[in-house]
């Protein structure tokens, strides 16, 4: 009877790891903040920091038993190559810091570690059956929910939609986040309906998967989820091959249905591949800038978006050509390729010891696989289904940022700590009371870190809310919502003083508050930060509304040539017509040796 209360205390300590699993994989499916689309991210990373933070106290006060068979030579590889990428990203987040960047942009690189150490350990390898398959059901449920929004008109969220696809939303934010979510939950049940597992189960699921892949209709999530497709399909081709031309069948009429075949092809023929690809060469060409300005420690984690307008216009000089989204769905600053955007954030001596990890962990795999063909197969998920579910991410990650997308981060990082576990390795945790005490500690760190992010975010969700709304209101209830701006937008910058989208904001509310000393101290702030077009704009509009429409021409030149479509938005007084002239005089002598518009000074009030 007296260890009654100890056995129960203890079986509550082993747990921890499996439910914050549970919950780091299916909660960031479902939760969303229609604030933003930041806020959105930051509530998926809340959601899968607390499963996260589970996992961290699981190991620590657990017993997740690390002893296995010799590790083979693969594993043990990618755990030499491991802790010299996690010291380089340690030297780079240390110097991105010291250099002014926000220490909570490190933020997601922990739940992924957790989950990776997890993964590696028996009892985590024991437990990833139930997370996975819960996985395949969230995915599922996304799927569904995709296609219904896209083909039904049913459930969709209050969203621009400048083209069809883009009402699959499901509760992810963007069909482009949705397609790179379904990927791996579409892999994992089709390895279950190809070995026949759970039929009806795994048809269904593989089924909504497959109509939210197409309702998604992105093409990076549809070929990554095709290279996983060809190796299932290669792991036993003579049994395979007619269903998955069968299947693949069905993909291409729910492609057609969705206009994405008539789309590729009208494009294709009209040598409109920049257009197709929503000229990801932009930020192809922006990230290697950053790389050769930052080569051995990058800009630190999460810091790529803060140098891309610098980036951006250093790549336009290089190629002598002006690098601008055409279409007024594809404004972004990101690489959309992540092995750029680690070697541009942490380095490239970072990124090639994460590649090396990646290529120790997969190419035992293809051994594994063809052992468990002839029948040797282990307990645990097959190694096929481990293989084509990493490849597929892989591939993703060249035309897109899966590391970025909470319910993509999560799945790799525990399905790459599964690939160490099946190679007879496991991530090396702190052992002892000394131990327990750093992972307890990082859990706590975790949790601060993602409730702050969170807190940040939704008090800037608030003022850009209010913000929207005070053009169009008078009286007192402008005041009230310049009055709400204000509050929410200093407790943003309070919680994030290193944000450049809070300092814009709170810039924006003290100029709608008729304090224009205040607005331009947070503007040239969040500038200094970040350099945003929409932060130019309204540098360029508080020169005017002190009547100096001489240092505001600079700031619409700057802010025009980043983002076109912010021409409409310059007043009368700021010569929009002239300055979109001057755009295309500098535009045209870039070809022959020109440059981008300077950066303006700071602005200063009289």
């Amino acid at each position: 009877m007296r260890n009654g209360p100890e056995d129960a205390t203890a079986a509550g300590r082993e747990l921890l790891a499996p439910l914050g699993t549970l919950v780091a994989l299916s909660l960031p499916f479902f939760v969303l903040a229609l604030g933003s689309a930041q806020a959105t991210r930051d509530a998926k990373l809340a959601a899968q920091a607390a499963g996260a933070v589970l996992v961290l106290l699981g190991l620590a006060y657990g017993s997740p038993s690390a002893t296995r068979e010799p590790a083979g030579r693969g594993a043990r590889l990618a755990l030499v190559a491991f802790p010299v990428f996690l010291a380089l990203l340690a030297a780079s987040a240390t110097a991105g810091v010291l250099g002014g960047r926000d220490p909570l942009d490190l933020l997601p690189v922990l739940p992924a570690l957790a989950l990776f150490a997890w993964g590696s350990t028996r009892p985590g390898e024991a437990s990833a059956g139930r997370a996975l398959a819960l996985l395949v059901a969230c995915g599922a449920l996304t799927g569904l929910l995709a296609a219904l929004q896209r083909f039904a008109g049913l459930f969709r969220l209050p969203v621009q939609a400048p083209e069809p696809r883009f009402f699959a939303t499901a509760l992810i934010g963007n069909p482009g986040d949705v397609g790179a979510a379904l990927v791996v939950p579409a892999l994992l049940a089709a390895a279950s309906l190809a070995r026949g597992e759970r039929r009806l189960a795994s048809a269904l699921a593989f089924a909504a998967l497959l109509a939210g892949l197409a309702a998604a209709a992105t093409l990076a999530p549809i070929a990554a989820f095709g290279a996983g497709a060809a190796v299932l399909v290669l792991a036993d081709l003579r049994r395979r091959l007619l269903p998955a031309l069968g299947a693949g069948l069905v993909l291409l009429g729910l492609l057609q249905a969705g206009g994405v075949l008539s789309r590729v092809s009208e494009k294709l023929a009209a040598g409109e591949v920049g257009a197709l690809t929503t000229q990801r060469d932009i930020g192809v060409l922006a990230a290697l800038e950053t790389v050769r300005a930052h080569p051995v420690l990058g800009v630190g984690p999460g810091g790529f978006s803060a140098d891309f307008v610098r980036a951006r216009l250093a790549a336009e000089e290089r190629a002598g050509r002006r690098l601008v989204h055409r279409s007024a769905s594809a404004h972004f600053d990101n690489a959309h390729n992540d092995p750029l955007t680690v070697a541009a954030e942490a380095g490239v001596p970072a990124a090639v010891a994460l590649a090396f990890v990646l290529a120790a962990l997969l190419v035992p795999l293809v051994a594994a696989t063809r052992r468990e063909r002839a029948g040797k197969r282990p307990g645990g998920l097959p190694a096929e289904a481990l293989l084509a579910s990493l490849a597929a991410v892989l591939v993703l990650s060249l035309a897109n940022f899966p590391i970025q997308i909470v319910p993509v981060s999560g799945p790799f990082a525990l399905l790459a700590g599964l690939a160490l576990a099946r190679g007879g390795g496991s991530v090396p945790l702190p052992s002892g009371r000394a131990g327990r005490t750093a992972l307890a500690l990082l859990a706590l760190l975790l949790a601060t870190g993602a409730a702050v992010r969170l807190a940040g975010g939704r008090a800037l969700a608030r003022a850009e809310t209010a913000l929207r709304l005070v053009p169009g209101a008078s009286g007192e209830g402008r005041s009230a919502l310049v009055a709400s701006a204000l509050a929410d937008a200093r407790r943003a910058v309070a919680l994030r003083p290193r944000s450049a989208t809070a300092h814009l904001a709170l810039g924006t509310a003290r100029a709608a508050g008729a304090d224009p000393a205040g607005a331009v101290a947070s503007m040239e702030r969040s500038r200094e930060l970040e350099e945003r077009a929409e932060t130019l704009l309204n540098l360029g509009r508080l020169a005017i509304a002190r009547g100096d429409d001489h240092a505001a021409r600079p700031f619409f030149l700057r802010a025009v040539w980043v983002f076109p479509r912010l021409a409409a938005a310059i007043p009368p007084a700021g010569d929009p017509e002239g300055v979109v002239a001057e755009v295309a005089r500098l535009e045209a002598a870039l070809a022959a040796g020109g440059a981008p518009p300077p950066a303006p000074p700071p602005l200063r009030l009289r």
